[in-house]
């Protein structure tokens, strides 16, 4: 019989501290759209990318012609650049870029486009956080298993409702499939190393204040409880840039996702991600993008 008493403090798994990478799933969004145009050339994205197609036709194209079809899910990790199209589609001449296409939103728009010969494509953008956003840059092509394929025509069925708001188990259902699906992943393309808490807790830190035109240096150190040099040194081991520089990229990053996904206008988003002013942002982001806020808002593809 099982006697606790019988065994020693030190041997209590309960005593026993353990750590884990904390994941922040943020999802951005989950659409089921009709696609008649998709060109895109090499655009790069600082979130991650799940695409699944209900019909064939459409394909993303990283070192090799990837299609996607029915069978399996295409998963796209931040910072990859990648190019789309359409089998036989013919972008306008001269155009690099070419997105018409729209939210399905029944079975009748459904049968619809599939009548015209649209692709039917349901995409899921999100972030996972540091440092799960931080890895090697690839297109991978995972076979759709019978579990994951009733997650994602669930998933069908609820956008075509229309609704903007998804409740507890439809949440759960888009986690499930994130989780499920980035944990297929090879396991070479992640960082091995441990992040330290007080890197961590700094870039919670900065997420926490993006909005602010001023996050202090020796304020992160302040919370780490070290000196700022040290500081400094030990995020730029962890993460590869100085606090200043690794924040700058955090706005540009989340001026991205703004851009993509709302319809503030160019100043809303600056002054949001915590620039100072319009022109300062959009100087900013081009250099970091190498593209205007304006023709990254423009060539953003599904």
């Amino acid at each position: 019989m099982f006697n606790i008493h019988q065994i020693p403090l030190d041997g209590d798994p309960s005593n026993r501290r353990q750590s884990f990478e904390k994941v922040n799933i943020d999802i951005l969004c989950c659409r089921y759209w009709w696609l008649g145009e998709w060109q895109s050339q090499k655009m790069s994205f600082p979130y991650w990318r799940l695409y699944w197609n209900k019909t064939e036709g459409a394909y993303v194209v990283y070192k090799k012609k990837i299609a996607l079809t029915p069978d399996s899910l295409v998963i796209i990790p931040p910072h990859t650049s990648f190019s789309t199209g359409i089998d036989d589609g013919e972008p306008e001449k001269g155009e690099p870029y070419a997105l018409k296409g729209g939210w399905i939103e029944n079975t009748t728009m459904e049968e619809s486009a599939v009548r015209r010969g649209e692709i039917l494509h349901l995409f899921i953008h999100f972030r996972l956080g540091f440092p799960f956003d931080s890895l090697e840059a690839g297109v991978y092509e995972l076979p759709l298993s019978s579990e994951l394929r009733g997650l994602v025509n669930r998933l069908v069925e609820r956008t075509m409702e229309g609704s903007l708001m998804y409740n507890q188990s439809e949440s759960i259902d888009i986690y499930k499939l994130i989780i499920s699906t980035v944990g297929e992943l090879p396991g070479n393309i992640w960082k091995t190393q441990s992040v330290d808490p007080r890197i961590l807790r700094g870039i919670d830190m900065m997420e926490q204040n993006i909005h602010k035109t001023r996050i202090e240096s020796r304020d992160l150190a302040s919370q780490a409880g070290m000196a700022n040099n040290s500081y400094a040194r030990l995020f730029r081991e962890q993460t590869g840039y100085s606090p200043g520089k690794y924040l700058q990229r955090m706005r540009v990053e989340q001026a991205c996702s703004m851009l993509h996904h709302s319809g503030m206008t160019i100043k809303e988003i600056a002054s949001l991600c915590g620039f100072s002013d319009r022109y300062y942002f959009t100087r900013i982001f081009t250099r970091i993008m190498k593209i205007s806020p304006a023709a990254y808002r423009k060539n953003s593809l599904q």
